[in-house]
Formats: structure tokens, sequence, C-alpha cells
């Protein structure tokens, strides 16, 4: 046997330890460590996944291996002290400690601005839930919150230069404005207000502080006041209170770089009574659904709110000031069972997730609006293909989903129906979706016309091109 060099054992120490080190976090694996950010827990793979079973396993290991959090934890640390860099692709370490979402980084960039009739199409459907909501006899309103970096650009790091001209963000207002919907600017009431000094988003978090989230509260009030009375100007103008900074905050883009991190971020607390309870069981923020009621409320109205993580914060001034509020985390916004049970649909969508009004399109019901809403219409000769899905939602309402290439190029589209006669017909708006996908809601009344054994000969679009109308006749076919 060959003895033993001694200038070989230091190798052979440094292998033998790098061999521990690379098998300790096989043997400590451990399926119970927290999921890190916005990942999924993977799920213990089994050999029903057939094909999926190698990638499953990959997955479920990189997830669990021993000590893999605070690996993460180390080594995102490490590169966030010594390199001023992020470890985690969804967070941009910032300058003076600011942390951002980097799933924002393209609105900031400038690099998705949305085309003209995507952006037309976002102001539609918008458009078409404040309609229904009026219609109803109830009120609306919506509102974008802004990006962190939209507010706080001057602590991204240098190398991200900020896009030139108006965003989706600023486009679609403009739009919102002029065909006469209910909302407000917030990137202006907010960018003015942090000039008074005082901090409106976390250091540490993707999201608006209290006093953030109070200041979108009072803009929204004042936009209803003007809209519709007086009575949405009684509310407690939380901005002037006296309020005290508490240093209890956790936030998700500090959770997200440094796993486990026990560091905690700056929230205002306004000094004021909390007037409301909660009339179903409360968890904590994240709840996909948060009522409440409110016995001494200074708006005598129930109201829904649509909304997103942002309303986390936005909520509570909703709870403290009407009778009655249900907060909901649901897509799509079923506007419908919302303007059945409330006064008042409030809409809440981030600035870097409006895309989403397109990609889940709210259930609105149209109703008929008659070709004389349409005045002169330009006949078309050409006829389109559509494939066509008929569902029944649990409101009751009947979907119409389809999809018609023709359909791309146009955001304000109509269904028309006509039977033995002109006199007959029945046009609808239909919700466009991506590219061209659509969607039309009716109530039972109205779907009639599309039962079995109804008298429909004819199908059409009616499209709005510039300031004309086209009609394209169309084939549809109906799929199961």
């Amino acid at each position: 046997m060959k003895k033993l060099d001694k200038k070989s054992l230091p190798n052979i120490i440094y292998i033998a330890i790098f061999l521990v080190i690379s098998l300790v976090p096989l043997f400590f694996f451990s399926n119970k460590q927290a999921a890190i950010g916005n990942e999924t827990k993977a799920e213990k793979p089994k050999l029903s996944d057939g094909v999926e079973l190698t990638a499953n396993i990959d997955s479920y290991f990189a997830q669990n291996f021993g000590f893999r959090n605070r690996l993460v934890y180390v080594q995102n640390m490490l590169k966030e002290k010594l390199f001023k860099t992020s470890g985690q692709s969804d967070v941009i370490v910032g300058e003076d400690g600011w942390l951002f979402y980097g799933r924002a980084l393209d609105d900031y960039l400038g690099t998705s601005v949305r085309g003209e009739v995507e952006l037309d199409r976002m102001a539609a459907v918008v458009l078409m839930m404040q309609e229904y909501v009026e219609r109803q006899g109830g009120q609306f309103i919506f509102v974008s919150a802004p990006n962190k970096m939209s507010v706080y650009g001057e602590y991204m790091p240098y190398y991200y230069i900020e896009g030139n001209g108006s965003g989706n963000y600023e486009l679609l207002h403009d739009r919102l404005t002029e065909l006469g919907v209910n909302t407000v600017q917030l990137k202006n009431t907010l960018s003015a207000k942090k000039l008074d000094g005082v901090q409106l988003y976390h250091r540490l978090d993707s999201h608006w502080n209290n006093y953030g989230a109070a200041l979108a509260y009072e803009a929204m009030a004042d936009e209803l006041a003007k809209v519709y009375g007086g009575e949405y100007a009684a509310y407690t103008r939380y901005s002037s209170l006296d309020y005290t900074v508490k240093n209890n905050f956790s936030g998700d883009l500090e959770a997200m770089l440094l796993p486990g991190s026990h560091k905690k971020d700056e929230q205002i607390e306004f000094d004021v009574d909390e007037s409301f309870e909660y009339t179903n069981r409360f968890r904590g923020v994240d709840d996909l659904v948060i009522c409440t009621g409110n016995q001494t409320a200074a708006v005598d109205k129930s109201a829904t709110l649509f909304r997103d993580s942002f309303g986390n914060a936005l909520y509570w001034f909703f709870a403290n000031e009407y009778t009655s509020l249900t907060a909901k985390r649901e897509i799509p916004y079923n506007i419908y069972q919302a303007a059945e049970e409330s006064g008042l649909v409030a809409v809440e969508l981030v600035e870097r997730n409006l895309g989403n009004l397109l990609s889940y399109t709210p259930v609105v019901p149209s109703w008929n609006l008659g070709t004389e809403y349409f005045g002169n219409i330009t006949k078309g000769t050409d006829a389109t293909e559509a494939v066509v899905r008929l569902n029944k939602t649990a409101d009751g309402l009947v979907e119409l989903a389809g999809s018609c290439s023709g359909l791309e190029n146009y955001a304000y589209i109509y269904l028309k129906f006509t039977g033995q006669g002109a006199e007959d017909s029945a046009v609808y708006q239909v919700l466009p979706g991506e590219g061209g996908d659509f969607t039309l809601y009716l109530t039972q009344e109205d779907a009639d016309i599309l039962e079995a054994g109804s008298d429909v000969e004819e199908y059409a679009f009616i499209v709005k091109n510039g300031n004309e109308y086209i009609e394209i006749p169309a084939n549809l076919t109906l799929q199961d």
C-alpha cells in the first residue's frame, strides 16, 4: 500500500471539508422551510408526475435543502452590503437602504407602454363598469396606485434611467378623464405631498404606508364629493391629524431579499380611534374578503372595494368612514354582484398590473343599446368569423366568450342580433380582452335571444373606427 504523502494531506483535508459542507444541506433536508418572496411552494414529487417528474424533483429539492433560507440570506446580504446589488431578481437594491420591486421596472424604464388600441380597450372596460353601476343607481370610482419607483425614483440605482414621456399610468388616466370616468391622478398627488418631507412608501416594502394610503383615500373622497355630492366630503382628513412613527412593519421586499430577516420598517399610525368592527372572520389584511360595519360612520353608505395588495392599508379608511364595507381581492371583478349589494363600487389597481383590465375582464352585464344609439352606420360587406362559448355564471348571467381576429384593431365593439325584421335588432357592447378576445355578459332576460328556438337570423359586429361606426357581418361558431 502506498504511503500517504505529507504534501497531499492538505489537499485531502480540503476535499473532505468540501464534501462535508456539500452534504450537510442533504442531511438536513426539510420541507418545512418557508417559501421565499412570491414563490409557490413546490409539492412533493410523485411517480405519477410522468414526464414532469425530473423537473418536479429539481424544484422540490431546490426549495427544501438544508439551511436553504439561511444560506440565501447570507448570500444576498453579502451582495447587498459589499456590492450594492441584489441576490433576488424581483428586488432592486436602491440608494440609502431603499428597496424596489423589480416587476415594476418596465413601467419605470418606459419599455412596456401599451399601444393605442390596448389603452383604449382598458379605458372602455373601466367605462363599462362605471356605466353599469350608475344604471343600477350606484356610484363608482377607479384609482390606480402608483408603483413605488414612480414616486421615489430618486432612490433607484443610477444605471436605471427613468423613461421620458408618458407611460401607461398617465395615458390611461388621460383617456379615462376624457370619457368622464371618475378617477384621480394619485402619482401627482403623492409626488407633491412628498415635497413636504413626509414619507409615503415603506423603504423595505413595495407598498405605500398608512400616510400614502390616507392621501389616496382623501383624493378619492374629494373626487366622489365633486361628482356625486357633499355626503362624501364628511370624512376625517387623516393627513391633517397627529401621528406616531413606529418601527414595527415587516417589509415584503426585505423578506424576499433576506429570508428570515427580523429587520423592521417604519409605519405611521394616526392618533384616531378605530370606529368599525369586522363582521366576518378577520385573520389579516391579506384576506380575500374583509367585511366591516360601522355604527358611527361619517358616510351613510355601503361600499365594495375591489383591491390588490395596496388595499391592505387603503381599506381601513373606507371601513372607518362607511356604514359597511366589503373589500375583495378577486379577479375578475364581479361588478354585477357589487352593484346589487353596495351604493358605492370602488376599484383600486396598482400601476404595474393595469394590463389586468384586459387579461381578467370584469363581470359586467351589457344592455340593449338599440341601433339608434349609433346614428349612421357604414355597412361592411366582408364577413368575419368568430368562435364563441356560452356559459352560465354562478349569478345566473349568461356569458358569451369568444375570439375573432377581425376585432384586434378596435376598442369599442358591439354585437348585433337581428331577427326577422330590422326593428327586432338588439345591440350589446362587449368587453374587449387581449388581441381578438371578447366577452359579453347578459341577464337571463336579455339572454333569451340566444336560447334554442330564438328567431335570430343574423349576427354582426359593430366597431368604432375614429368617429365612424362600421357593421361587419359575423358568422358565429358555437363551441362546447
